[in-house]
């Protein structure tokens, strides 16, 4: 159903969008109506060839590993190094979808784990256990060491943006000061021009009022007294009203606006520091390696014990079953379905793998859904919705019961049913 889906979006593409520009409808469009589907799920991993929507029997392939297999494993490696989860399915497993991805450098990552100290790994994380009273699901949160870390690397990207920006202000200043010192040259060449121009008439006017600076002395001298009377009688006013204010908060019992803003701020700080000591007291599960290691067994079989080949490996074996006119079809059209699909760098992962097993002459794309999980469903609504489906895929009661009555078992039914729809 899978396939069927996949190809679907291709016909539409050609269909509506002959002259438009290239999409993702389009890229997946071929006109070979192949498909190789890679539907990794809760218990195994599947890949299964198909052409115009049927599957190649011969050339499909198991491997026994799901996302139940990675929940297992994770339940037993933190139940070893920390809380004992082995009866927390649920909880586990929610972590695991939270937090696994699957890297791309996997031996280098293992190396930098090694020697570096825990908590201060880039990949470090704490998953913070659900007390199922404020909430019923587990949180993601950066381990204490890892969290001052990057707080001192962004200050100090922000004392850096700070000193630059300082530094262009500086230099924006000095430039700013030449123009101004320029300008200021050219006022005071003017201003002295003015002055020679104004002394003819100062002179002058000096001449006929001789008694203008006594006259200006004694004005100077009355508003002197106005002003020292003026702040004499200030003073004493202020006097008596910081006695009256006094008394009045001596014999007053209501709170002024200012307190009641410093109580509201000292209420919020302790509320503010009650719920960082609970999230700090909260029990967290410490996630480091496993969050790559645990999801590399889908690629790694042999790190738990399993003598078989990882998913690429699977894919290779079973894209090589099928006949040599197919396989470059099916390398070029790779479909990633189900939970694991949503796995982080999954795709990327089995996209550069199979590159590099892949004959060389041969294109590899790899193509995830945007909702993975739901996918193959889609492609079974779409299919079961086409004209004829009743007739050709379903089998009225009467017409049961009598091949029942004939000695036929329900696959024997079922089977001449579907060779009967193949040879048409």
């Amino acid at each position: 159903m899978a396939a069927v889906k996949y190809l679907s979006i291709g016909k539409k593409s050609t269909d509506s969008n002959e002259n438009a520009t290239t999409t993702k409808s389009e890229w997946l469009n071929d006109d070979t109506n192949c498909c190789c589907v890679i539907d990794s799920g809760y218990s195994f991993t599947h890949v299964v060839p198909t052409h115009r929507g049927g599957a190649m029997t011969k050339a499909i392939r198991r491997l026994d590993i799901g996302g139940k297999v990675l929940t297992n494993l994770l339940k037993e490696a933190v139940t070893y190094r920390q809380w004992n989860m082995m009866d927390e399915y649920h909880i586990v497993n929610d972590a695991k979808e939270q937090l696994s991805f699957v890297s791309d450098k996997f031996d280098s990552e293992m190396k930098q784990a090694h020697v570096t100290r825990k908590g201060l790994r880039w990949f470090d994380r704490e998953y913070l256990l659900p007390d199922f009273v404020s909430s019923s699901r587990g949180t993601v949160r950066l381990p204490a060491p890892l969290q001052r870390k990057r707080e001192m690397e962004k200050m100090e990207e922000m004392k850096l943006e700070l000193e630059r920006k300082k530094k262009e202000e500086e230099e924006n200043k000095v430039s700013d000061e030449e123009d101004e010192g320029n300008d200021q040259q050219i006022d005071d060449d003017a201003a002295e021009a003015a002055v020679d121009m104004d002394v003819d008439d100062t002179s002058a006017k000096k001449k006929q009022n001789p008694d203008s600076k006594r006259q200006k002395k004694e004005k100077g001298k009355k508003k002197a007294k106005k002003r020292s009377k003026k702040r004499k009688h200030d003073s004493k006013q202020n006097d008596d009203d910081d006695e009256v204010d006094m008394s009045d908060g001596e014999d007053s019992d209501e709170e002024s606006d200012e307190q009641r803003l410093k109580r509201l701020k000292v209420m919020r700080d302790e509320e503010r520091k009650r719920r960082e000591r609970e999230e700090r007291e909260r029990q967290a599960l410490a996630m480091s390696v496993e969050r790559f290691a645990i999801p590399e067994v889908l690629f790694r079989p042999s790190d738990i014990g399993m003598n078989c080949g990882g998913i690429v490996e699977a894919i290779v074996e079973s894209i090589n079953a099928c006949d040599d006119i197919y396989r470059a079809a099916m390398y070029n059209n790779v479909l990633l379905v189900g939970g694991n699909a949503t796995i982080p760098g999954f795709r990327e992962r089995v996209e550069s793998e199979l590159r590099k097993l892949a004959p060389t002459n041969y294109p590899v794309r790899v193509y995830l859904p945007d909702d993975p999980v739901s996918f193959a469903w889609e492609g079974a609504v779409q299919f079961s919705q086409q004209d004829g489906f009743q007739k050709q895929f379903s089998i009225d009661r009467v017409s049961w019961e009598a091949m029942k009555k004939a000695g036929k078992d329900q696959s024997g039914i079922w089977g001449e049913r579907m060779n009967n729809i193949v040879r048409k």
